[in-house]
């Protein structure tokens, strides 16, 4: 190869050389022949250097193995898809590099140091940000031609201009294209302008590398409907003005804020939609958040992060797991971790208090992005930086945007219309639709005097109410087709935003909760298809897959109804919204919806309330609710819900009937979450009456009654009772004639639970080893209603075990419990997850103690201590303080820092303490426990002598005064002895070191 290379540089000095010899001749005058034909030669020899040396740069390239350079220019913005496509050619065997630049400079930045061998420019964002037109930018034809051999500019999918040339420019428009399209037409191109790739190199930076994806694909999750985003033809300027205040997406390094805010109507969340639109290429996420209600958008942002989760864990051809992680661990993890690592777009629409909304907006990351829409202007905290003050038009702007929405060009008789209605958008889109339909201004005008004097304008400011043409619309649609007015006076009783399609859909399989005439006319599916394209034509409805009718439209048209007939609207939208909402909304495959309908729960169930509106559908809308803001975490509100719907059907019904008894058993639930004991009692005590005189003793409800008021009866440390409603529930499961394998396992569970605090450890192990069994041995174990039970009851058993003395036992099946509920899909925050790590690592630190040989009365017999053993327990001590750690971090721990699962993991972390030399933070941590369990249950519960007999240990152990610990000592023995036989393992553990005072 180097002879090859050497031979070709020799053959071009010599054509130089004499090429030059016969240029100098004729300059001396020597004629080697004619003239002409010398002339002739002379060209030849020139032409013929130059091939052989761009032949030999080539060859000596190709000969050292390096593909071409391609170099990719781009405006800041469209980071994603110049990285996407520097992927896809250095796959196809090119070199790339990519260089950033800012459309400010109006121009491609000077040519780099090394000049590559082709260019491509992306231009999508100098068209967004600087509306360049075909032809101008004459720096970029100059400075593309100085660079590189060729120069191709490409316009990316959001635009598709009829250019073929730009500034000189080759243009590949990418529109509508696949990946694998697009790569395919830029690859075409460089192979017309010369470039050979060669596929077999792989430069060392590319092993490994990850596909982007291809942006025009749009987000990977998002709730937006880009196809319900409305013709968008103003606030042109405060669309730039919004794209240079949030900056560009992975340049800042931390999250851009800005709040808009101005008048209702005004367009603020058409603004904000717009722009998720126009840029929805450069985010993985865009997400709208209901912000108008706290727990709402928190709800919200839970259903985001279970999507996240969902999206990053599942298999390839598979499914994910699903995703019943604890709440506020998961809400948590996706405020300061996930959205700050993800591009990520958020709207937060509708919000209306600072404080309350700033606690629910993500840390600061690698560039994503916050839009806030609200009435109100301040917003100093929440985007202390960035705020759009949006405004009505101007007189021309007014004018000129019902020109362009209208179609009709009389701009004198148009600014009659905007001086009669005010320059609020929301108002001239009403007017633009009807003139569409009917361009008789004059007919507009007359018309529109007569609505204005039913509905005379209320508002001071200079834009004044738009009701006289929603109004005018509302009639002139409801006169094409009555059923069109029928459908947005339903619409008019939901949430503006998000109404969903399927409401009005014979193909949604209910359209039996609607209104008679309506549900008629739409189980035809043409029929339902004219009925919302009407509607959408009146400019009152918006949107397709999901609908969309402003605050204010909805107002004006519950306004124009009498009382009756807003009541039998609401009545019906009720009906809609509880039949739509999910039944088991404990279920986490049912929580997207929940999280869907939860704005017009709320909304139909505001108007109901106005209109004194109480039945059925309300008050199981309002129970649906709650528990599902119980499973949430959310306890104010599920509270708030549940008590309501409690009052609703104790009114409807009286105090004993099976519905009433529903709330009560998930007030209990509630209760017993919030460790609020004696409330949980009287709700499960009184649910149990209740249901087993309405549906006798072997009905599954009152079966599940008996059993949550057992739970509580355990929890209040009344054994016997407990004992008493475990053995009858789980008795009556199993003379079912179906019994359902996972609630007699429950079963089994609860009364293995209760034996194991009485002290009947053998008999507590062998009910939770047959339930186990019961779990392994039933079809359908892999299921998420089976991997539950089996973490419980695996841990359940741990605990039975580690008080027998089996420490080896009860650390597999709590490592067991904790690698189920992993693989099921709980954070590492979520309470059941937290209970089997602090049993977790008291048996290690248990097992640890054991080899160091101490004294220890929950552990077998003392070994001799050894070195190896004590490395043993070193490392034994190490992971059960790494554990504890976690534990202890844990937002359940530290957002109610005086609930009693944090008391337990203190109790145990304590002793942990002592075991590693810090007997005076042990004490510390055990005497905090003890505050909380006095706090909670009085000084007489059993938790709270646990707890004063591992504070005994740790003062006996340390060398403490010995009438300090024995008072401890005496204390929980007399709280054990008024609930425990004599004979009670615990009692006497207590006895033996009672005898030990010296």
């Amino acid at each position: 190869m180097r002879r090859n290379s050497r031979g070709a540089r020799r053959l071009n000095q010599v054509l130089a050389v004499a090429g030059a010899a016969i240029a100098a001749g004729a300059l001396a005058g020597v004629k080697f022949v004619d003239g002409w034909l010398q002339f002739l030669v002379i060209c030849l020899l020139a032409l013929g250097t130059g091939l052989g040396a761009y032949s030999g740069r080539a060859f000596q390239k190709q000969a050292e193995g390096l593909p071409p350079q391609v170099l990719i220019s781009h405006p800041h913005g469209d980071e994603p898809w110049a990285h996407w496509l520097a992927w896809r050619l250095r796959r196809s065997g090119y070199l790339t590099s990519t260089r950033p630049w800012a459309t400010a400079e109006h121009q491609v930045p000077p040519p780099p140091e090394v000049a590559p061998d082709h260019e491509l420019i992306i231009v999508s964002r100098m068209l967004d940000d600087m509306n360049h037109r075909p032809g101008q930018g004459p720096g970029l034809s100059r400075i593309a031609r100085s660079r590189s051999r060729s120069a191709l500019v490409l316009v990316t999918a959001h635009h598709n201009p009829p250019l073929t040339r730009w500034a000189g420019c080759e243009v590949l428009t990418l529109a509508g294209r696949s990946a694998d399209d697009a790569a395919a037409t830029v690859d075409a191109r460089l192979h017309q302008a010369g470039a050979v790739p060669l596929p077999t190199y792989t430069a060392p930076h590319v092993v490994g590398e990850v596909e982007p994806r291809y942006p025009a694909l749009g987000p990977l999750i998002s709730n937006f409907d880009r196809r319900g985003a409305s013709h968008f033809t103003a606030r042109r300027r405060e669309l730039a003005l919004l794209r240079e205040v949030l900056g560009t997406v992975n340049v800042t390094g931390d999250v851009r804020t800005c709040a808009i805010h101005g008048l209702s109507g005004i367009g603020k969340t058409r603004l904000a939609l717009e722009y998720a639109r126009r840029y929805e290429d450069l985010f993985d996420v865009i997400w709208r958040v209901e912000a108008a209600h706290a727990p709402t958008a928190r709800a919200s942002l839970l259903d985001l992060a279970h999507r996240l989760h969902t999206a990053r864990d599942r298999p390839a051809g598979g499914t994910a797991h699903g995703d019943d992680r604890d709440p506020e661990q998961t809400l948590q993890q996706l405020l300061s971790h996930e959205l700050p690592r993800t591009r990520a777009l958020l709207i937060y629409d509708g919000a209306e208090d600072d404080s309350a909304i700033r606690q629910l907006l993500p840390d600061a990351g690698d560039g994503g992005q916050i839009l806030i829409t609200s009435v109100n202007p301040v917003w100093q905290r929440s985007a202390p930086r960035h705020r759009i003050a949006l405004e009505a038009f101007t007189t021309e702007e007014a004018v000129a945007f019902l020109s362009d929405a209208s179609g009709i060009d009389d701009k004198v008789e148009l600014a009659r219309i905007v001086d009669q209605l005010g320059r609020l958008p929301l108002a001239l889109e009403s007017a633009a639709a009807s003139l569409r339909d009917d361009p008789d201004i004059e007919g507009y005008l007359r018309a529109l005097e007569i609505r204005s004097r039913l509905a005379p304008s209320t508002r001071p400011e200079a834009s004044r109410s738009g009701a006289p043409a929603w109004i005018l619309s509302f009639k002139q649609a409801e006169q094409k087709d009555e059923v069109v007015g029928l459908l947005l006076r339903l619409c008019a009783f939901l949430a503006p935003q998000g109404i969903p399609g399927y409401f009005f859909e014979a193909a949604g399989g209910r359209t039996d909760l609607l209104p008679e005439r309506l549900r008629v006319e739409v189980a035809h599916p043409a029929r339902g298809r004219r009925i919302r394209e009407t509607a959408r034509n009146s400019s009152l409805l918006t949107g397709e897959a999901k609908l969309v009718m402003h605050a204010q439209v909805q107002a004006v048209i519950r306004k124009e109804m009498s009382v009756a007939e807003q009541t039998d609207h609401a009545r019906a939208a009720v009906c809609l919204v509880n039949g739509w909402f999910p039944e088991d909304p404990d279920r986490e495959g049912t929580w997207p919806q929940c999280v869907e309908l939860l704005p017009h729960a709320r909304a139909v169930l505001d108007h109901c309330r106005e209109l004194g509106v109480v039945d059925e559908n309300t008050s199981t809308l309002l129970q649906s609710m709650g528990e599902y803001f119980r499973v949430q975490s959310d306890r104010a509100e599920a509270q708030r819900l549940l008590t309501e719907a409690l009052a609703q059907r104790e009114g409807l019904g009286g105090r004993r009937n099976s519905l009433v008894a529903n709330t009560l058993v998930s007030l209990s639930q509630l209760k017993l979450l919030s460790a609020e004991l004696l409330e949980a009692r009287t709700f499960a005590e009184e649910a149990l009456a209740i249901r087993a005189g309405i549906d006798g003793d072997r009905d599954p409800r009152t079966l599940e009654s008996r059993m949550q008021l057992g739970r509580v009866l355990r929890e209040l440390g009344d054994f016997e009772g407990a004992s008493e409603a475990a053995e009858q529930t789980l008795l009556r499961l199993r003379r079912l004639h179906e019994p359902n394998p996972v609630k007699v396992a429950d079963g089994l569970c609860d009364l293995g639970l209760v034996r194991w605090r009485q002290g009947r450890l053998t008999e507590s192990v062998s009910l939770h080893r047959e339930a186990l069994h019961f779990l392994e041995q039933t079809p359908g174990g892999s299921e998420p209603a089976r991997r539950n039970p089996m973490a419980f009851v695996n841990q359940s058993l741990g605990l039975a075990l580690l008080d027998s003395h089996d420490l080896e036992g009860a650390e597999q099946h709590l490592r067991t419990a904790l690698d189920i509920l992993e693989r099921a899909g709980y954070a590492a925050g979520h309470p059941v997850v937290l209970s089997s790590s602090v049993h977790l690592g008291e048996t290690l630190r248990q097992q640890a103690a054991r080899f160091r040989g101490h004294r220890d009365r929950r552990s077998a017999t003392a070994r001799e201590r050894s070195f190896p053993g004590e490395r043993e327990a070193e490392r034994l001590l190490a992971e059960a303080k790494h554990i504890f750690d976690e534990v202890l971090s844990a937002p359940h721990m530290n957002g109610d820092r005086d609930h009693p699962d944090r008391a337990c993991a203190l109790v145990r972390y304590s002793h942990l303490l002592h075991e590693l030399g810090n007997s005076e933070a042990a004490m510390t941590e055990v005497t905090n426990a003890i505050g909380i369990y006095t706090g909670k249950y009085g000084g007489q519960h059993p938790y709270v002598a646990e707890a004063r007999y591992r504070r005994a240990l740790i003062l006996k152990e340390s060398g403490g005064l010995p009438q300090r610990w024995q008072d401890d000592l005496v204390t929980a023995r007399e709280i054990y002895g008024r609930i425990h036989p004599a004979d009670h393992p615990l009692i006497e553990q207590i006895e033996e070191e009672l005898r030990d005072i010296p």
